[in-house]
């Protein structure tokens, strides 16, 4: 039996989930071990009682397996598990990470330099302008965006992507052979030319309601951050950034009037601390630190620009942001010598300052 189909036999266990599966694994170190072992061996293992003991060494999940597997050699669907190497590796560092994921297309080492874009499946036009902007400008940095694949601001955040030319990762909460919305089928083949569409349901899952608030999870879990445009209090992208707090990931929110009900969430993000986003520099800033791939910083010519002093300055300075007292004792100046000068870079538009006497070129 395959690696994939052993997986699939645990996958098809009612009341396994994705936390209980690694810790069965993790416990008997072999898959063939789990369906051997005596109930005692089986509750010792964390969220294993007698009662789901019992279901694990009576299911027969054989048709499951064989099916899935008969879809699998049939269809270009690819597979992989998190005992690959090649799993996503942000996704694989959340507390319940799906044991396989179902995909089309081809995943990228640069999709760990990811966010995720969220919001309301009614979005208003300030919305859709809002998601217009920022995806363009995430997708300049090579910033690839995930997104949940649902009508509105999801919609919008992949089609913008994938027309500039950029990375998108659209994640389901259907089987992979299914599209839903089916008015997103050309959306579909758009992504396919340079991102990635990705489920753990198994094929043939229909899109059910209860299956979104879990897809929701692997949204933010391959993200840096998430980003929230339009939502009510209770919605999808709500669920999709308290994900994120819980798996430690930025959140950020666009700011809404007073009163619109798309905007009631965001507005409660916001004043709960989530980051208030009012241009893509608020983003870029906060994940600077977190990226693995940046771009190349563009080089200012810079000999007849500045003058002596700025210059000095200026060239201890990089996209690493450093404090106003490090800089003056690289070079040997008191901070009350180079701030004015730092004052003069910035007006000059080649350095930012932020928060906490920070500084960082542009």
């Amino acid at each position: 039996m395959s690696d994939i189909a052993k997986i699939l036999k645990l996958i098809g266990v009612p009341g396994l989930g994705p936390r209980r599966i690694l810790n069965l694994v993790r416990y008997f170190k072999e898959i063939d071990n789990i369906f051997d072992a005596r109930l005692s061996d089986l509750c010792q293992v964390p969220g294993i009682d007698l009662n789901l003991a019992k279901i694990i060494r009576s299911s027969d999940t054989d048709e499951f397996v064989d099916n899935q597997l008969l879809l699998l050699s049939k269809n270009p669907f690819k597979v992989i598990s998190i005992f690959n190497e090649n799993y996503p590796e942000r996704l694989k560092n959340i507390y319940d990470p799906p044991i396989l994921i179902y995909y089309l297309g081809e995943f990228d080492q640069r999709d760990y330099d990811a966010i995720a874009v969220v919001g309301t499946r009614t979005p208003s036009s300030y919305g859709k302008s809002i998601t217009d902007y920022l995806v363009k400008g995430l997708i300049e940095q090579r910033i690839t965006i995930v997104s949940g694949f649902a009508r509105g601001i999801d919609t919008i955040a992949h089609s913008v992507a994938a027309q500039v030319g950029g990375r998108t990762i659209a994640v389901l909460g259907n089987g992979i052979d299914r599209v839903y919305p089916p008015e997103n089928r050309d959306l579909k083949n758009l992504i396919l030319q340079n991102g990635l569409y990705c489920t753990e349901f198994p094929i043939g899952t229909k899109p059910d309601a209860v299956n979104f608030p879990r897809r929701n999870r692997i949204i933010s879990g391959l993200s840096i951050g998430v980003i929230v445009i339009e939502a009510g209090e209770k919605s999808g992208a709500i669920i999709t950034a308290y994900y994120a707090i819980d798996q430690n990931r930025d959140v950020f929110a666009i700011p809404g009037r007073i009163g619109d009900k798309k905007s009631v969430g965001t507005n409660r993000l916001i004043q709960k601390g989530a980051k208030l986003v009012l241009d893509v520099d608020d983003i870029l800033l906060e994940i600077e630190s977190m990226r693995r791939y940046h771009t190349k910083p563009v080089q200012m010519d810079i000999d007849f620009k500045l003058d002596g002093n700025e210059k000095l300055v200026y060239e201890q300075l990089s996209n690493e942001a450093i404090n106003i007292d490090e800089l003056a004792e690289s070079i040997h100046k008191s901070p009350f010598e180079i701030l004015p000068i730092l004052l003069n870079l910035e007006l000059k538009g080649c350095v930012r300052q932020l928060a906490g006497k920070m500084f960082i070129r542009v």
